[in-house]
């Protein structure tokens, strides 16, 4: 300490001068230093002022955020210096150093004399002061804002990418949000408008600082794809900070899930009570009408679920509920009483069947719940799931439940449907000695040897009541047959008519037939034997609905008809043996068709 002072003490000021004159400030400025460490040239005033001026230059020279710590450090000892060089350069200081304060040389605008006054010196420091004052008063909040603001954005980063990486599609997002995620969501838009808060007071204190080479401006850039924008780093201490719009999504997404996702969660369990409510009412003494059912879930709850999840387990889950209410109502003979009436065959086979398809339903979307489809509905679902089904193991009970129903109604109504179905092939006589194979549109033949009869055509009427046409075999000759069945499957009657003339091979019976268009309250029918030997191989018959025979025919005709049509008005049918394009080429003495009028008789 002795050597420095005593080295200081050698020192001349006016030495050291002469190096700042000639900006060698890497020599000049410790020598100064050193040269101010003497107690006896503390108070030197150009001296302090010079390294006042010194330290204001690199406060000059230092960026603002870049060298934030340097341009405090800076500022302070600017600050320092500028003070303490204010106190000490007077009128007399001027007077005895001028050469000093050569800067301040200039003319006086009032009396056109040059010379360094003092109110020039004192005004250029103040100006100095005050500038240095602002540097330190706001960098320090600056660098607080900016600091704030990062921590700000990167809580709203980190809270997005986390919703990226948990929820990989914005569909996924939305389903699973939480009242803990709306939280968040909600803190988003909070800190986002911190941030536009902060960078505005960054920018306002950066103003008074007067400080050059930073001028901040904050542009926000549009969240449009979930999962790509907004994964990227900012740097809020670059001079243009463009920076993702957290709150705006986050705000968009808030609104969204409110509004439609949770809306339509709440809708999901209000159905799915209503379902359950009308089950438990078809169980009761309640009865409805079928149609009263809600006969599926709700097309518009069906569309928004589909919009955020390709395959919605409520909609397995209504499915089962829906199907189920459907079953609970046909087998109960409370809501519907056809189910016990054995008489009606046709009802039951098309109930059975129905009854079927719907145990098919239901297992097809009972055996969906299975893991992991379930866990990942009750994450998508988890108030419906949890709160109405007891979680994903209360839907597992479900499928079993639904597998055991199924399985065990199933083996029921096959039974029983084969038994109707059979029994809806065959007319029996009351007394049980003659039966009527009734062959349907679906029947590739007609079977030979079931029976003494060869049924070749039905016809059905709006009673359910079948009318049958065929060939008879059970006495020494055949007979034509044509009768009635009704909708219990029991012959109500049944007719004869000859078949003199018409050959067939018993053995492989080409025997067609066909019930036609006929007047109101009969039936028209015909038999045709493809056998050319017999002398007749057509043979058409009219009968009362109540069994009364009015006419049979036995005719030779070319070939079997293509057409058979009423004439309403004059009561006669028309046979056609020739398409309508072929007519105006058939030759001479073919017979293209033939009539046959109210009374039988053929015109041909």
């Amino acid at each position: 300490m002795a050597s420095t002072q005593v080295q200081a003490q050698k020192l001349k000021y006016k030495n050291i001068f002469e190096l700042i004159e000639a900006g060698d400030y890497d020599t000049a400025i410790p020598m100064t230093r050193e040269f101010l460490s003497d107690e006896k040239n503390a108070d030197e005033a150009n001296a302090n002022l010079q390294m006042a001026l010194f330290y204001d230059r690199q406060v000059s020279n230092y960026h603002l955020i870049e060298d934030s710590t340097a341009i405090l450090k800076a500022a302070d000892s600017a600050l320092y210096f500028l003070m303490k060089s204010k106190d000490l350069i007077d009128e007399k200081e001027l007077k005895k150093n001028d050469d000093y304060y050569q800067a301040y040389y200039r003319r006086d605008l009032r009396t056109g004399e040059f010379g360094i006054k003092l109110s020039d010196v004192q005004l250029d420091l103040d100006k100095k002061i005050e500038s240095t004052k602002n540097i330190v008063d706001y960098a320090s909040d600056i660098y607080s804002n900016l600091f704030k603001i990062n921590a700000y954005n990167t809580f709203c980063m980190n809270t997005y990418t986390g919703f990226v990486k948990q929820y990989p599609t914005v569909s996924e997002f939305y389903l699973r949000t939480g009242q803990d995620q709306l939280d968040q969501l909600d803190e988003m838009i909070a800190r986002t408008t911190d941030i536009r808060d902060g960078f505005e007071r960054v920018r306002q204190a950066v103003s008074m600082t007067g400080a050059k080479g930073y001028s901040p401006e904050l542009t926000f850039k549009v969240i449009r794809t979930y999962g790509q924008d907004g994964m990227s780093e900012v740097d809020f201490f670059a001079n243009d900070v463009q920076a993702w719009d957290y709150g705006v999504w986050a705000e968009e997404n808030y609104s969204k899930i409110k509004r439609e996702v949770l809306s339509m969660k709440a809708e999901l369990i209000e159905f799915d009570k209503e379902l359950k409510a009308e089950y438990e009412s078809l169980k009761g003494l309640y009865t409805m009408d079928f149609s009263s059912l809600i006969k599926q879930t709700n097309p518009r709850l069906v569309s928004q679920m589909r919009e955020l999840d390709p395959d919605p387990i409520p909609i397995k889950l209504f499915d089962i509920q829906i199907k189920t209410n459907q079953y609970q109502y046909i087998t109960t003979p409370l809501q519907n009483a056809r189910i016990e009436n054995e008489e009606d065959v046709d009802y039951q086979v098309m109930i059975s069947d129905s009854l079927l398809s719907i145990l098919d339903h239901i297992e097809m979307n009972a055996e969906t719940l299975v893991e992991p489809y379930v866990t990942e509905g009750k994450l998508k679902y988890p108030e419906l799931i949890e709160g109405e089904y007891g979680g994903d193991f209360g839907l597992i009970k479900l499928r079993q439940k639904m597998e055991s129903f199924v399985s065990s109604a199933r083996s029921k109504w096959e039974d029983r449907n084969q038994t109707f179905v059979t029994r809806s092939h065959w007319g029996v006589s009351p007394d049980g000695a003659d039966s009527l194979y009734l062959p349907t549109a679906d029947d590739m033949e007609a079977p030979r040897y079931l029976s003494d009869y060869y049924s070749v055509a039905t016809l059905k009427d709006d009673s359910s009541n079948t009318y049958v046409i065929g060939l008879e075999f059970k006495g020494s000759v055949d007979v034509g047959f044509i009768a009635k069945v009704n909708n219990g499957r029991l012959i109500e009657w049944k007719e004869n008519f000859v078949l003199k003339g018409m050959s067939y091979d018993k053995a492989d019976l080409l025997v067609f037939g066909d019930f036609v268009p006929a007047q109101e309250g009969r039936l028209t029918a015909y038999l045709y034997s493809a056998d050319p030997s017999g002398s007749k191989n057509m043979v058409a018959i009219s009968i009362e609905e109540s069994g009364e025979m009015k006419w049979s025919n036995r005719i030779k005709v070319p070939r079997k008809p293509v057409d058979v049509k009423m004439n309403d008005t004059v009561k006669e049918t028309i046979f056609y043996f020739v398409s309508a394009d072929e007519m105006d080429s058939v030759g001479d003495g073919e017979m293209a068709y033939l009539v046959i009028d109210r009374t039988g008789n053929v015109r041909k």
